[in-house]
C-alpha cells in the first residue's frame, strides 16, 4: 500500500541520500504491493527527464515545480520549461519531508488516470486490473519490469503470480507493451480471440470488443500469434515493423489486400503488413497514440471518430452517410475536440454541433 514510510523511501532513493538499511525496506515494500513498482517508475522517469539544473535551493525548488507541472497534466505529456532565471518571491528550503509530500502529491495525480485498480489479495490467483478510461492514457510497470502503456478504454489484467510463473497478461482494448527479455518465462498476451507470445520485444496490440479487427504490429524483437479459434492452424511469426490483422467474424487471419482482391483471399488466408522501415515510431499509425498523437490515413471519417470517441471521451453521430464515407488524412495532437472539428472542416466540409458530450455531424 502506498503511505508515508514509502513517499519518503522514495525520496531518499531519489536524491541518492538512501541508507543500505532503506533501499532493503523499499524493496521489500516492492514486493509486497506491485503497484507501487509503477509508482516508483513514473517517479524516477520524471526526476531523469527534467534534472536539476544547479545545486541551490531556488533551482530545487524550480525542478520540482517541474515535476508536479507534469503530474498535474496526467498524461505523460512535458510541461513547458519553466524560468530558470526568475527567482521566486519566497524561495523555501527543500527539506526531505519536502521530498515526500512533492511524491505524495505525484501518487495522488497519478491515481486520476486510473478508473479501476484492485488491490490483490495473497492469494497467488488473484487478479490485478488496470483500466483506462475514455480520455486517458495510463503507463503501467508489470513486476517483472516489462513496461506497458495502456490506450482510452482499455482495460489489462493479471494475476499475483506473474512474476513468479508463464508471464501473462489478459487485454481489451489496445495496448503497447515493452517487455522484459526472459526465456525461461515467456510473456504471453491474451485477447479474445488471438494470444500473442513473446521472450523479449515491443509491440502493439489493439482489440477493442465492439470492433471487428484485432492488430498485433511489432516494433522490435519477435512475436508468434495463434489463432484461439483455431489452436491447430499454423501460428505466424512476426518480424520488425510488421503487422498482422485478424477478422473477429471470419475468424482468420486478414489478409488487407484481399479488400481490393477478393480472389486474393481465396488463395492465401493471411498476410502480413510490413510498415515503412525508415519512419519514426512517433509517425506510424499503430503507435503514434503512445506519443500524444492521433494520425488519420486514410480511413473514412466514420472510422476514425471511433478512435476520437476514445482519444476525447465524446459520442459522434453522423446523420448522413457520405460525410461519414469520406477518407481522411490528417494528424491530431493538443487540439481540443472543437479546434479537431474544424480543422477536419478544411478536408470535407460539414457541419456539427456539439451539445456537452454528444456530437452531430452533417453533409455541408
Amino acid at each position: 500500500m502506498i503511505n508515508d514510510r514509502f513517499a519518503q523511501l522514495i525520496a531518499r532513493k531519489l536524491s541518492g541520500e538512501a541508507s543500505g538499511e532503506e533501499l532493503q525496506e523499499l524493496e521489500a515494500l516492492l514486493k509486497e504491493d506491485v503497484q507501487s513498482q509503477y509508482f516508483l517508475e513514473v517517479f524516477s522517469d520524471y526526476w531523469t527527464i527534467h534534472p536539476k539544473t544547479a545545486s541551490d535551493d531556488v533551482q530545487e525548488e524550480i525542478h520540482f515545480q517541474q515535476i508536479l507541472t507534469i503530474a498535474e497534466k496526467g498524461n505523460g505529456e512535458p510541461a513547458e520549461d519553466l524560468n530558470l532565471t526568475e527567482k521566486p518571491a519566497r524561495v523555501f528550503t527543500l527539506k526531505r519531508w519536502i521530498v515526500a509530500a512533492v511524491i505524495l502529491g505525484l501518487i495522488v495525480s497519478s491515481y486520476f488516470l486510473v478508473q479501476s485498480l484492485n488491490h490483490p489479495a495473497k492469494n497467488n490467483l488473484a487478479l490485478n486490473e488496470v483500466t483506462a478510461k475514455p480520455g486517458a492514457k495510463i503507463y503501467l510497470l508489470l513486476p517483472d519490469g516489462s513496461k506497458v502503456w495502456l490506450n482510452s478504454e482499455s482495460k489489462l489484467e493479471y494475476k499475483n503470480n506473474f512474476k513468479d510463473t508463464v508471464r501473462e497478461v489478459t487485454l481489451e482494448g489496445e495496448a503497447f507493451f515493452d517487455v522484459v527479455k526472459n526465456k525461461k518465462r515467456p510473456f504471453i498476451v491474451h485477447t479474445s480471440d488471438i494470444d500473442v507470445r513473446v521472450l523479449g520485444t515491443a509491440f502493439n496490440v489493439k482489440s477493442y470488443p465492439r470492433e471487428s479487427l484485432i492488430e498485433a504490429t511489432l516494433i522490435r524483437g519477435l512475436i508468434e500469434v495463434t489463432n484461439k479459434k483455431d489452436p491447430a492452424s499454423p501460428k505466424i511469426i512476426l518480424h520488425p515493423h510488421e503487422k498482422l490483422v485478424f477478422n473477429k467474424e471470419q475468424g482468420s487471419f486478414e489478409n488487407p489486400e484481399s479488400k481490393q482482391n477478393p480472389e486474393l483471399a481465396l488463395h492465401k488466408p493471411f498476410s502480413i503488413t510490413p510498415l515503412p522501415k525508415n519512419v519514426a515510431d512517433t509517425a506510424l499509425v499503430e503507435t503514434s497514440w503512445i506519443y500524444n498523437k492521433l494520425l488519420f490515413d486514410g480511413e473514412s471519417l466514420r472510422e476514425n471518430a471511433a478512435k476520437m470517441e476514445r482519444w476525447y471521451n465524446v459520442k459522434i453521430h453522423f446523420r448522413d452517410d457520405k460525410v461519414g464515407n469520406t477518407p481522411i488524412r490528417y494528424p491530431l495532437s493538443n487540439e481540443t475536440i472543437e479546434e479537431a472539428l474544424k480543422a477536419l472542416q478544411y478536408i470535407e466540409p460539414f457541419h456539427y454541433k456539439i451539445n456537452d458530450s454528444e456530437i452531430e455531424i452533417w453533409k455541408k
